[in-house]
Parts: structure tokens; C-alpha cells; sequence
């Protein structure tokens, strides 16, 4: 019951016809209420707080666990993006032999260094708590991806400049030796100085010699007219195109004449078969290149330097 004072209580046992009395002031119970208030509020707050941190711990074990599979997929693009590189180097290789058969300038070391660098993101300082241990960088690829695509963008400007100029050039490019005038067949003897098969004296060999049977076909090497066909050289029967621009080539030794004096012929075509005509040794093609009269290495107008046909 309640007293002015504070709170008393009667437990009444019936059995041995006993009453108790117990009294409580109200400085007591507001003094008890609050204690157990704050208990609840604490133990309540402990729990909160451990479950928290349990759920905390068991998003990070998550996080890392994914990360691991993010560093197998990055580590994956990091081979891929080397070899990405590797084809890259090979493109601006091939890059600066177009651009000299296109008759363009080199792209410029400066121009190809240009913005390569730069800031980048230190995502290894940001989230190194949640990847797992691995040589990959992180910066280092990011990096890399970056170059590279500044790399390919300039490659791509590159080749758009290349197609260009060699759109504008068609008919010269047709008209430029390019191919080899047979087949088969083996390279016997290079441009340059060389014993003379007769004489064994030194002396300036104008072409190359082709090693095949008498009958191979000989194909024109570029578009031309032919300019003239004749056997009473050295050469034996001859075979001349002329390109324009000042280029000509000659097919000599031959055994036989399929093109015509004025006619025009395309790259490929065939313009007559290799023989033992001349002053020849044996059966093989004697092939020269000559701009302005002055003989060219015809190696210089192959695109292969494979000498095995």
C-alpha cells in the first residue's frame, strides 16, 4: 500500500497465521528504479554495440573474400594488358614502315611520350586493409590501362593518317613494285658486287637471280605498259615495264613472251615464262628494278624478305 512516506507492503502467510510487514521509502525505490533502468539501457547497449562490431567483422570477411576474386580477375587482366602491349609495340613497328612506304614522316618520339604519366588514384593506400596479399599494383595497372589507351588513340590517328595519304597515293601504289615476279623457286644470287659467272671478275650484278625451272611464270610485279620485249642482249629475252614515275623493271632470260609491246598490264599478271636465254648459265629469272635508269636493290620493294618462295 502507499504511505505518504513511502510504500508498505503485508505478505500474510495462512498456514502458520503469520503477517509480515515490509516497507520501502520512496527514496528507495526511485533509487532501485533508476539502477535497474540503467542496467537495461546497459546490458542493451553492450549487446547492440557486440553486434555491431559481429556484423561489421562478418562485411569485412565478406569484402575481403570478394577482393580475393577481384585480385584472381586482375591479375588476369594484368597478363592480358601485357600482352596488349607486346601486339602494341608490334602495331608501331609496323606503324613506321607503312608511314615510310606512304612516303609520311615518323611520328615523333616527343609526340608518342605525350601525357603518358600523370596522377593516379593510391587505391593501395585506401583499401590495403581489404586485399589480400599479391604482387599486383594496383596504381602500377591503373597506370598501365591509362597509357595504353592514350597509346592505341594515338595508333588509331596514326593509321587514319596512313589510310589518307595512301587513298591519295592509289595509282602511285599500283604502280610500284611490290611482289616478287615468280612463285617458287630460290634466290641464287643478290643485288650488289659478285664474281661474273664467266669471267669470275668482280663486277656490279644490276638485279636479283631467281632460281626455277625454264617455263615457271613470271608475273609483272606492278601496273605498267610494256615497254619493249627483246632477245639480243646478255640478258637473252627480255621483258620491260614501265610503272611511271621513273620506275621500270626487267624480266630477262626468259624463255618465252606472253605480254605484248604496249600493253597494259596489272600487278599479278602474267607476262611470260623463265627460260636459259642469254647469257645465262642455266635456267633462272634475272629480275631488276631500276628508277631513273639507276638499278635499285629490288629487295627494297618486297614485302617480305623471305628469300624462299
Amino acid at each position: 500500500m502507499n504511505t505518504s512516506d513511502g510504500f508498505r507492503f503485508f505478505l500474510i502467510n495462512d498456514k502458520k497465521n503469520r503477517v509480515r510487514e515490509m516497507f520501502f521509502s520512496k527514496a528507495m525505490v526511485f533509487t532501485a528504479s533508476g539502477s535497474l533502468i540503467a542496467l537495461v539501457l546497459g546490458l542493451g547497449g553492450f549487446l547492440f554495440s557486440s553486434l555491431s562490431d559481429a556484423q561489421y567483422d562478418l562485411k569485412v570477411l565478406s569484402l575481403k573474400n570478394q577482393n580475393k576474386e577481384l585480385v584472381r580477375v586482375m591479375e588476369d587482366m594484368k597478363i592480358r594488358l601485357d600482352d596488349a602491349e607486346v601486339k602494341l609495340t608490334e602495331l608501331v613497328m609496323q606503324d613506321g614502315a607503312l608511314r615510310v612506304y606512304a612516303d609520311l614522316p615518323a611520328v615523333d618520339n616527343n609526340v608518342r611520350a605525350l601525357g603518358t604519366g600523370g596522377a593516379v588514384n593510391d587505391y593501395a593506400q585506401d583499401y590495403g586493409d581489404l586485399i589480400p596479399f599479391t604482387d599486383l599494383n594496383l596504381n602500377s595497372l591503373e597506370s598501365n590501362l591509362s597509357n595504353l589507351g592514350r597509346e592505341i588513340t594515338l595508333q588509331l590517328n596514326s593509321y587514319e593518317q596512313i589510310y589518307s595519304k595512301l587513298t591519295q597515293d592509289v595509282e602511285r601504289l599500283r604502280l610500284t613494285p611490290s611482289i616478287k615476279p615468280v612463285n617458287r623457286g630460290y634466290l641464287t644470287s643478290s643485288f650488289g658486287v659478285r664474281p661474273d659467272p664467266w669471267t669470275q671478275k668482280m663486277r656490279m650484278h644490276h638485279g636479283q637471280d631467281f632460281g626455277v625451272l625454264s617455263g615457271t611464270p613470271v608475273y609483272a610485279t606492278a601496273d605498267g605498259i610494256v615497254k619493249s620485249r627483246k632477245g639480243s642482249t646478255g640478258y637473252g629475252n627480255t621483258v620491260i615495264i614501265d610503272h611511271g614515275y621513273g620506275i621500270k623493271t626487267i624480266y630477262a632470260h626468259l624463255s618465252r613472251y606472253v605480254a605484248k609491246p604496249g600493253e597494259e598490264v596489272k600487278r599479278g599478271d602474267l607476262i611470260a615464262y623463265s627460260g636459259n636465254t642469254g647469257r645465262s648459265t642455266g635456267p633462272h629469272l634475272h629480275y631488276e628494278v631500276r628508277a631513273n635508269n639507276i638499278p635499285i636493290n629490288p629487295r627494297h620493294y618486297f614485302l617480305t624478305d623471305n628469300i624462299e618462295l
